[in-house]
């Protein structure tokens, strides 16, 4: 529901500078042949547009901080460990290199490849491990899933 109200709010906020426009064009002609006042339409219309777009965008922003994260535990078999050079730049120069843990989780089929800490300890391959750990599907702001810390099996 976050995110709905997030991406609701920038739409309107965007688009209310084309809303105002294309007001202008329809609504001002007949104001200045009529004589009436219908040069007010697209004020309102600009102000309303933007007034609920910040305010979406505000309480979707207010929702998605107020719940903190919560850690996922699971076991799994470790079945490897990946290193990434991570590098960037002209002629790939700052380098922050970072391991990946993979592992098979109890009852899935698929290998899932997981961010570690540096300060936790390596497990064995073929280990049959518990941890805590953040889950990216859960929570889609992550880039990646990240074990937290290592429980006993």
């Amino acid at each position: 529901m976050s995110n709905f109200l997030i991406i609701l709010g920038l739409i309107l906020f965007f688009f209310c500078f084309f809303g105002f426009m294309a007001t202008l064009v329809i609504y001002l002609p007949k104001a200045e042949k009529d004589g009436e006042k219908w040069a007010i339409w697209p004020f309102a219309i600009f102000l309303g547009m933007l007034v609920t777009g910040i305010a979406s965008y505000h309480f979707g922003m207010s929702m998605k901080k107020d719940k903190p994260m919560e850690r996922s535990k699971a076991c799994a078999v470790v079945l490897g460990y990946k290193h990434y050079k991570n590098c960037s730049g002209r002629d790939q120069t700052r380098c922050n290199p970072y391991e990946k843990i993979i592992l098979k989780l109890d009852g899935s089929a698929y290998s899932r490849d997981m961010r570690f800490d540096t300060s936790l300890a390596r497990k064995q391959v073929n280990e049959r491990v518990c941890f805590s750990f953040y889950d990216r599907y859960k929570y889609s702001h992550l880039k990646n899933s990240q074990i937290v810390e290592w429980l006993a099996p």
